[in-house]
């Protein structure tokens, strides 16, 4: 059974290394394909709008053979502006409709052109919603020649300027509304993609929150019975201990009392510890009165032999457990002086409020600081730096300020030292609360 749970727990850490990245690998490859999808429906527009131009060349060309009006007629149904043939130079030789002069072949070899020689160009113009399409002819026009005289080996003169190029401006607005449509499902779709990502990641961060939680849970749980059983196996030896102790301080001659200091010292020690565990186990919340903070520090700070400077503007008042609330903030001071051994750990105290009725109690030193990888550790129970440290007081303090709604925090002090930062509502906005619960 150790071994599986050893081996899980080496799984369970390197389980983000490998979630993470495949999470981020498949996402990406949908992002991918969107964008290939985008880029294909793009490619197929094209293609429909150049075989649409095609067609309605083709129309209006035979129409022109019967008439220049059933031409015009089939433009007008077609939404085609104009159409026109041109030569290898760019000039018109046949035209209906609106066109130019000539038209610049050099787009054909421009890298950044839409089309080729084979499939042609296409240039929208967003001002007029028109679209012009170019291509060189793949078919012989045939134009009459008129008074074109052969040269002496009966061969036509060269260079000759054969009509070579097709022309047709025509509306593009449903081509154009296609493409911008495709454009923004696209976005639409990355976008989303982008935050089911964020949110899957959101979901896995506090799954696993839940799991470690649930697991402290279970060793505190698991810690609490071994407590308990070890307390009451403890108290009683204690008892024991303490009445053989006051019968040896009457029977023994006082020049022998002194012997028995180290063990008394030691009894009362472990007594100590144990109504501490109690105190741990049991309920935290207590009997909640209204606290003076002013009255409260004034007393606590008189208690040690080292210099506390204390800033309090005003008496705020907080509403909790008397016993429980001189015990987490006296802790809180015996750690500040006790942070470090070489130095004075200059230790203040400040009390403020904020805008939303908390109360601030700040308990700040200049001591060595807390160490890097003790942040996470600092309030499970028993965690201690100290030799003679029991590392149940900040776990207590954190349950305690806990169960009043409050929060417990301890940071780095800029320039050196470490800050315990008590936040709890004020007792008017506790006692509200309390009414309104009870209603």
């Amino acid at each position: 059974m150790k071994g599986n749970k050893s081996r899980w727990m080496i799984v369970d850490g390197k389980e983000p290394v490998i979630v993470i990245p495949s999470l981020t690998f498949a996402f990406l490859v949908l992002i991918g394909l969107i964008v290939f999808l985008s880029s294909a429906i793009r490619d197929r527009e094209e293609l429909r709008m150049q075989s649409e131009a095609e067609r309605s060349f083709n129309s209006v060309f035979l129409a022109m053979q019967d008439s220049t009006t059933k031409a015009l007629k089939t433009m007008n149904d077609e939404k085609i502006s104009g159409i026109g043939v041109y030569s290898s130079q760019g000039r018109k030789v046949l035209s209906l409709g609106n066109v130019p002069m000539t038209i610049p072949l050099e787009i054909f070899s421009s890298t950044s052109g839409k089309g080729d020689k084979g499939t042609g160009t296409a240039t929208y113009n967003e001002k007029s919603g028109m679209i012009e399409y170019i291509r060189y002819s793949r078919l012989t026009i045939l134009l009459d020649t008129g008074e074109l005289t052969l040269s002496e080996n009966g061969l036509l003169p060269s260079p000759i300027d054969f009509p070579d190029v097709l022309y047709i401006l025509f509306d593009g607005q449903v081509y154009h509304h296609r493409l911008v449509m495709v454009k923004i499902l696209g976005i639409i779709s990355t976008l989303i993609l982008i935050g089911l990502f964020f949110l899957v990641l959101s979901i896995y961060s506090n799954n696993r929150h839940y799991r470690e939680t649930l697991a402290k849970q279970e060793n505190l749980v698991n810690l609490g019975q071994a407590a308990r059983t070890l307390t009451h196996e403890i108290k009683n030896p204690l008892s024991a201990i303490t009445i053989q102790l006051a019968l040896l301080k009457k029977i023994l001659p006082k020049e022998n009392l002194s012997d028995l200091v180290l063990i008394e010292q030691e009894v009362l020690r472990l007594t100590q510890l144990t109504n501490k565990v109690s105190d741990f186990l049991r309920n935290p919340l207590g009997t909640p009165v209204v606290v003076d903070l002013f009255e409260l520090f004034s007393i606590l700070i008189r208690r040690f032999d080292k210099p506390i400077k204390f800033t309090c503007v005003d008496h705020e008042q907080i509403l909790i457990d008397a016993d429980r609330a001189r015990s987490v903030f006296e802790n809180l001071l015996k750690n500040a002086l006790e942070s470090c051994n070489d130095r004075n750990p200059q230790v203040e105290v400040v009390i403020s409020t904020d805008k939303r009725g908390s109360v601030h109690i700040l308990v700040m030193d200049r001591g060595d600081g807390i160490k890097a990888g003790d942040e996470k550790k600092i309030f499970d129970p028993f965690f201690t730096t100290k030799i003679h440290g029991s590392g149940i007081g900040l776990s207590i303090s954190n349950q305690f300020i806990k169960a009043r709604g409050g929060n417990i925090r301890l940071y780095a002090r800029e320039g050196g030292g470490t800050i315990a930062e008590v936040i709890l509502p004020r007792s008017v906005h506790q006692k509200k609360m309390i009414e309104e619960e009870s209603l």
